[in-house]
């Protein structure tokens, strides 16, 4: 039996790695099916390295992220300020990882797939704010 004064939280393990796994699957299928189509040996290389992993990593950070400001009560009620400013974030580490580690080429692909992945789980995850409700 559930205690009156539990909060289900959206934010476990189980929820984290629901989130992460299409993530990288989805735009590195997209990628490689794209590349495979047009012929592009390069794209097919990146959809499984830059591309996915990028999208990945954008999604396990964004994660943490809405994770904190959930315990922290930050932006609970404004998902449209909370989702720009964390893809924001993520794109400017995407930019700022193709800087350090001198990817200019793979640019494009690392910011873009940091978006991918920083929009769809700050869309799909939800903050409650439980100081309004009743028990």
């Amino acid at each position: 039996m559930k205690e009156k004064n539990y909060i289900s939280s959206g934010f476990s393990m189980q929820s984290m790695i629901a989130a992460a796994l299409p993530s990288y699957i989805f735009p590195a299928l997209m990628s490689f099916l794209s590349g495979y189509f047009l012929q592009k040996t390069e794209l097919m290389a990146a959809s499984y390295t830059t591309i996915g992993l990028s999208s990945l990593l954008s999604t396990i950070l964004s994660f943490i992220i809405l994770y904190q400001f959930r315990l922290r009560k930050i932006l609970a009620r404004n998902k449209s300020i909370r989702s720009f400013l964390i893809i924001l974030l993520m794109m400017a580490l995407g930019l700022v990882f193709t800087f350090i580690a001198n990817l200019p080429s793979e640019r494009f692909n690392i910011i873009f797939s940091a978006f991918l992945g920083a929009a769809i789980i700050t869309i799909r995850q939800q903050i409650k704010d439980y100081k309004d409700e009743k028990n």
